[in-house]
């Protein structure tokens, strides 16, 4: 390593050494919003899924403990991680019991309503199956499949379902695509659940383009009922069982699709991404009757995963995308947070490269009220990442593990204290990364989180509160 005339070569190390800290905690460099913690089941951190390839995720409390807890699918089996002090502990929900096949998908809901919540997915099949598997809150045994109902059969493979109240009736309807047959179907819920559920053809779309993929919900037009949004249109309830039709972006059909107020007042707008193709992360802006598309990222190669929330707490809604692995740009694959400032404006941060993401999502993981990330990969290496925003905060609902921190991290954090000796503009922003907030004579730190400040005397008591 070179270094000019004139730097002082501790300085230059010190710094080298807190850039490497920051790395290995997983904290936010200078230019990041928020600082993650990173946690893998390549690293055991968490539980292997171990059901294949992996087609599906849902975030969802199924414990009723206050604390989310996640699912993963693939074709034939599908489980779920509860949460606790200690981590995640894998459950089974179905094991690959004969004649099922699950697609990409999935919602939750208490559909038969005991109180808890149930899982709904659909088939990759002719025969068009979607089934729910009951909640058997609380007598949960690892090993035990859920019981399974078979509640529609009708078209062929069902990849995505969306549960809302589509038509302003006070219930909760299902919509769900018949891809090939670029279909959309509305089904009713009925008061036995377990019974076949009546489904309705509620659109029909012109053949001779993409097939149509992803959904989303949200009022556009402001008239107090949830539309449907994917497939590159948006639907609008008219009366009784009849919908509208409006295109967004016609060419944009095999897409996944997300929608919220990112330019905040007027109508929200609408985000498409390539899905099982390559195209750009594009925002749709709704003016004067019209959607005017404008690209965030110009090429996305598989991005199969979009959602939309307030990621950094500064009450501005964020764009969250990945790239598929294989399909996909392989080792090139990226994933990033686009943080946005409510007048359309966004900062993109590329959270990682290298790792597949499939239907990933947002959500608290730990209980301690931000968004996290559930990555998924498909097929590649079929792991699963979370990423903790923050890590887990102190007086979390969700306390446990929120890192491993394997390697001489204590000595590293340590070594802090000649960064301010020798240079103190340089150490400055750097911890003010961790979250100080003052740094005192010696290695004495104030740390202040959500309003809560200590002092604490010692790098490794400051350690020990990173892993709670």
């Amino acid at each position: 390593m070179s270094i000019r005339p004139g730097v002082d070569r501790c300085s230059v190390l010190a710094g080298t050494l807190t850039i490497c800290l920051c790395a290995h905690l997983g904290l936010a460099q200078p230019g990041q919003r928020v600082p993650w913690t990173h946690l893998s089941s390549t690293k055991d951190e968490i539980p292997t899924p171990d059901v294949g390839r992996q087609v599906a995720t849902l975030i969802l409390d199924i414990d009723k403990d206050g604390v989310n807890d996640f699912v993963v699918a693939s074709y034939e089996k599908m489980a779920w991680f509860r949460r606790s002090a200690e981590g995640w502990t894998r459950y089974t929900v179905e094991n690959g019991a004969p004649g099922v096949r699950m697609e990409a998908g999935g919602d939750f809901l208490d559909i038969d309503g005991d109180g808890d919540l149930d899982i709904l997915m659909g088939a990759q099949s002719k025969a068009g199956e979607i089934w729910w598997w009951e909640n058997p809150y609380p007598a949960f045994t690892p090993d035990k499949p859920w019981k399974r109902h078979q509640v529609i059969a009708v078209g062929g493979t069902h990849h995505d379902q969306i549960f809302g109240d589509f038509d302003g009736d006070g219930r909760t309807e299902l919509a769900f695509w018949y891809n090939v047959g670029d279909q959309l179907y509305l089904a009713e819920i009925p008061a036995d659940p377990t019974k076949p559920w009546p489904v309705t053809l509620i659109a029909q779309l012109s053949a001779g383009k993409q097939h149509p993929e992803g959904f989303a919900k949200i009022d556009l037009n402001g008239d107090g009922k949830l539309d449907i949004v994917g497939g590159g249109y948006w639907f609008e309830h008219g009366e009784g069982t009849t919908f509208q039709v409006h295109p967004v972006d016609e060419e944009y059909r095999f897409s996944r699709s997300a929608a919220g107020d990112l330019i905040e007042g007027g109508w929200p707008e609408i985000v498409i991404c390539s899905g099982d193709g390559v195209g750009p992360l594009a925002l749709y802006e709704h003016n004067e009757g019209k959607w005017t598309k404008r690209a965030l990222i110009e090429r996305v190669d598989h991005g199969h995963t979009l959602r939309i929330g307030d990621i950094d707490g500064d009450g501005h809604l964020d764009i969250y995308a990945a790239e598929m692995y294989d399909p996909g740009p392989g080792a090139r694959c990226r994933q990033w947070v686009l943080y946005g400032d409510g007048k359309g404006h966004f900062q993109t941060q590329l959270l990682s490269t290298g790792i597949g993401s499939h239907e990933s999502r947002i959500g608290d993981l730990d209980g301690d009220g931000d968004m996290d990330i559930l990555q998924k990969d498909f097929q590649h290496d079929q792991r699963v990442d979370i990423w903790l925003n923050h890590g887990t905060r102190p007086g979390a609902h969700g306390i446990g593990t929120s890192a491993s921190f394997k390697g001489p991290v204590g000595l590293q954090l340590y070594r802090l204290r000649d960064i301010f000796k020798d240079n103190v503009p340089l150490g400055l922003p750097y911890t003010r990364n961790f979250g100080f907030v003052e740094v005192a004579q010696g290695i004495k730190f104030y740390y202040h989180n959500h309003g809560y400040t200590t002092q604490i005397p010692q790098s490794l008591r400051f350690l020990e509160s990173l892993s709670w």
